[in-house]
């Protein structure tokens, strides 16, 4: 071994034992994409909704619900509107969307129920005729501010 390669050799092992330890360079998250999303025409279940939206407006049955981080506005409808809608979720079948009984009602809903009710839409038959919960999620500025 020649002199000095013992030496240039102890300064590579320390500067790659230094560089394995150095923390990786942080990471930027892409910048957000603000372009307006593409859109199609609206499915013809989309009448299912703006039935119910439209009656629970004209019939003063809209509600804030929120919790600590989503702030919803529910909008509530019944008798024709209501049972069109829960009519319509029968096709989809038990397997596709939660379905339930409580209290001399069966419960209809769009999508699986996973914890709660809570940003769920959903509808129910029973005494009193058809019930639908049809929910939108306004975010923080429903409540921000005057």
């Amino acid at each position: 071994m020649k002199a000095g390669q013992g030496f240039v050799g102890a300064l590579t092992a320390l500067a790659l034992s230094a560089c394995a330890s150095t923390p990786a360079p942080p990471t930027f998250a892409a910048a957000a994409d603000l372009s307006e999303s593409s859109t199609s025409a609206a499915p013809a279940k989309t009448v299912l909704y703006t039935d119910c939206i439209a009656q629970a407006i004209s019939s003063d049955k809209v509600a804030h619900v929120a919790d600590a981080d989503t702030k919803l506005i529910r909008f509530t409808c019944s008798g024709a509107p209501a049972q069109r809608f829960y009519e319509a979720l029968a096709v989809l079948g038990d397997q596709a969307v939660s379905v339930w009984q409580a209290d001399g009602r069966t419960y209809r809903a769009t999508a699986k129920v996973k914890k709660n009710l809570f940003g769920a839409d959903y509808c129910s038959t029973g005494a009193g005729g058809a019930v639908c919960h049809i929910v939108l999620n306004a975010g923080s500025f429903l409540t921000a501010g005057p």
